[in-house]
């Protein structure tokens, strides 16, 4: 994903890194959480976190017993998240995994959405998704909602705002 100017800009205050360990976005946090807890393939499954930023649900993944690897588009992101033990961490686009066909047995989109605003590139996104999940394993996403400041942004990329939630 080629990252514009603002969103780096956002993302060199390193906010990321608290947004869901503090304050009301921990809600945010617990209910990501006990879904995916409730969904995913049992551990020692193999989870491809795409977009996972510092790696906040990577952390929890890995002590539940999974195999994690995060790509981010953020190099701040993922020089934090290189710093989680076992997490294999790199910078990469949703929209061309590196990643051989049927390599994860569940593969998380819990913020790329949130940034791509052309839709043909949130359905690229999509299509890697499905290309890198094994048969039978899953994909979980998160996207904005209609009336959440991410979805203002996909439609109008000047009036940029973090992701909220839904």
């Amino acid at each position: 994903m080629t990252v514009t100017r603002e969103v780096l800009a956002y993302y060199a205050q390193d906010l990321e890194h608290v947004r869901l360990r503090e304050g009301r976005g921990r809600l945010e946090f617990w209910r990501t959480q006990d879904v995916l807890r409730r969904t995913l393939p049992p551990p020692p499954a193999r989870v491809l976190d795409v977009g996972g930023g510092t790696g906040v649900h990577a952390e929890w993944l890995l002590a539940d017993g999974y195999e994690v690897d995060l790509l981010d588009p953020v190099p701040l992101h993922v020089e934090r998240a290189a710093r989680v033990p076992g997490l294999r961490a790199r910078v990469g686009d949703a929209r061309r995994l590196p990643v051989p066909d049927g390599r994860a047995d569940a593969v998380l989109l819990l913020g790329p959405l949130h940034h791509l605003a052309d839709r043909a590139d949130r359905l690229r996104a999509l299509g890697e998704a499905r290309r890198a999940v094994r048969p039978g394993g899953v994909t979980r996403t998160a996207g904005p909602c209609s009336w959440t400041p991410s979805a203002r942004w996909s439609r109008s990329p000047r009036s940029w705002a973090p992701a909220g939630t839904c």
